[in-house]
């Protein structure tokens, strides 16, 4: 269940980051569908916590610096990609595609750290960005780390399944198949169906009983080509992960 006001302040703060210039409250109260008097407390408490601040008189408001100093320090610090970027170098490195971690948050897949490729025409994402579970080689994988039971649960939270593209995988019985199957290679695979013409592979494992995948994406033709020696990149890479983490 989501926190009303928690969620609020996301919303805003992701409302800067699409807009990118100073907002009066009554248009932030519009795009977020904040009321207008919640609105104005909401960021009158961001004002006041040094997150915001008022440009001039009648401008609006904007975020002031404190938010990427905090974030910065607390990233800078993150146990667990700080251990997975040489491993997701490595693995960019050795296939020339972009490389990723991810994690499920609810019911859809978050990149918690990207390697981008160093080719012109690549994948590209970044941290924080969120995929349909369904429609993607790292929702798959993450998907085939988990219990039956577990699974089961996650996917009746998705149900209906929606379509990102014409080659998302909609159907649950052709879903769960392709989950098992990925389980039984140590891989999982996707082609086209969170971005067209990019494709994917991932391996999905438990650290302290939590979901995570080694990802990889490209440009589908690409990727496909030189597929064999993508997922043996990608098993190298994951043989390489501290055994004491895996559980």
């Amino acid at each position: 269940m989501d926190v009303k006001t928690a969620v609020r302040v996301f919303d805003v703060i992701n409302l800067f980051a699409e807009v990118r210039q100073p907002m009066i409250y009554s248009e932030i109260s519009r795009r977020t569908e904040i009321p207008l008097s919640s609105c104005h407390a909401l960021l009158q408490t961001m004002v006041a916590k040094g997150y915001l601040y008022a440009p001039g008189v009648k401008a609006g408001y904007y975020p002031t610096q404190r938010l990427l100093h905090v974030a910065r320090d607390i990233c800078s610090e993150d146990p667990l990609t700080l251990l997975f970027q040489p491993l997701l170098s490595s693995l960019r490195d050795a296939t020339g595609e972009t490389a990723a971690l991810a994690t499920l948050a609810g019911n859809r897949v978050v990149y918690l750290e990207v390697m981008e490729s160093r080719q012109k025409i690549r994948y590209s994402d970044e941290p924080g960005g969120f995929m349909y579970v369904h429609a993607s080689a790292a929702g798959k994988a993450l998907l085939g780390a988990l219990s039956v039971e577990a699974r089961r649960k996650l996917l009746d939270s998705c149900e209906p399944l929606t379509a990102s593209t014409d080659g998302s995988v909609i159907d649950r019985k052709t879903l769960e198949a392709e989950v098992e199957q990925g389980v039984t290679n140590g891989w999982h695979r996707s082609t086209g169906e969170n971005v067209e013409d990019v494709a994917g592979l991932a391996r999905g494992f438990l650290i302290h009983g939590e979901a995570f995948a080694l990802v990889i994406g490209g440009p589908k033709a690409r990727l496909l080509k030189n597929e064999q020696r993508a997922i043996e990149a990608l098993l190298d890479i994951y043989g390489q992960i501290p055994p004491e983490l895996l559980a």
